[in-house]
């Protein structure tokens, strides 16, 4: 019962965050100064008629609670309608996400690779050279701006070295999209799910055997895969370092030490309790990933969600910014379930 009443706990702080996001999120566009509807409808129709009719569609000329509730109520009813593009908001959402998700996992996977071992290394070797070096690369890893960071690695590995691509998304030929997308009304229930993760272009070709497009799909995303692991990899560094540090010197592992455990089950004990936190770093940094990586996705060219974020926050875009915040509050406080039940398995005290 312990781990049912934490989930339930848990869950039920899970709509009033989504609600709290979206409406910080709107207040601050609201406060912005300027008219987004002249930048919505833009100089080629402005005219009185149009801008009014604008107005009075997504409810400019309400007060500010009720165009708010409008926004929340078209939300939910997946009826809300970008004002630029006059397609539904939720279609273009869908149509970027699946690359914005290949991104977060070629991502994900360089900030494990980097992160764990490096930090396992600097605890293994503490106060060496080599722990010295970790920690000024988590130092620079905080400091230097991701822009930066980002263009110095097209600079390096695109335009000297010429060791990867920029250019396109890779895709599972139409045959393969085609089939993907029948599995949903053939099979109801499993085919919509199998379709749903089908729509990743590198699921996709898994499960049509076209593997020749995952590996183009790294070959074009390792670049800011890499970024975004260089960036955040140090930190994840640090976290493992200190907490395994921290796990040795517990009494426990002086107990084990005694008894006259091998090191090899010593460290697996150790290890068990030292991933406990970068754990829940591991889930709020893909979390994060997920949402898509708006200067990442803006410096690279990849159509994913950070670009679509980014195009509608310079066009004042209240419709599609607030269904992208709905998208990533979702996706935030998700990840953050699954890792405190991840969390919850691993330490059972965290339960009460």
């Amino acid at each position: 019962m312990g781990l049912a009443r934490f989930l339930a706990r848990r869950i039920a702080t899970f709509i009033p965050t989504v609600i709290g996001v979206l409406f910080i999120t709107y207040l601050i566009a609201y406060s912005i100064p300027g008219d987004p509807v002249r930048a919505w409808v833009g100089e080629k129709l402005m005219n009185p008629e149009a801008l009014e009719r604008v107005r009075e569609k997504y409810k400019f000329n309400a007060p500010w609670y009720e165009q708010f509730t409008f926004f929340v109520v078209q939300l939910m009813k997946a009826d809300l309608e970008d004002p630029i593009r006059n397609r539904n908001v939720f279609d273009e959402i869908f149509e970027r996400f699946p690359v914005t998700v290949e991104l977060a996992i070629v991502g994900f996977i360089f900030l494990v690779v980097i992160g764990i071992p490096l930090g396992v290394l600097a605890a293994i070797k503490k106060d060496s050279v080599v722990d010295f070096f970790v920690r000024v690369f988590a130092l620079v890893g905080s400091s230097i701006p991701a822009f930066v960071l980002y263009y110095y690695l097209i600079l390096i590995l695109f335009v000297y070295t010429h060791t990867t691509e920029l250019a396109g998304v890779p895709l599972p030929s139409i045959q393969c999209r085609n089939m993907i997308a029948s599995l949903a009304q053939s099979y109801p229930y499993i085919g919509t799910v199998a379709s749903a993760i089908g729509s990743v272009p590198m699921f996709g070709a898994a499960m049509c055997g076209e593997f020749g497009v995952i590996g183009e799909t790294f070959r074009r995303l390792y670049l800011p895969g890499l970024a975004l692991g260089l960036l955040n990899g140090g930190f994840i560094a640090r976290i493992v370092r200190n907490s395994l540090l921290d796990a040795l010197s517990s009494e426990y592992i002086l107990y084990a030490k005694a008894r006259g455990l091998s090191k090899l089950r010593i460290w697996g004990h150790a290890l068990k309790n030292a991933m406990i936190p970068v754990v829940t770093v591991l889930g709020i940094n893909f979390g994060g990933l997920l949402s898509g990586a708006i200067i990442a996705e803006r410096a690279f060219n990849i159509p994913g969600m950070g670009r679509l974020m980014y195009e509608a926050i310079t066009r004042s875009n209240f419709p599609v910014v607030i269904a992208c915040t709905f998208l990533f509050a979702i996706i935030y406080v998700t990840v953050n379930l699954v890792v405190d039940i991840i969390y919850a398995v691993i330490d059972p005290r965290i339960r009460y």
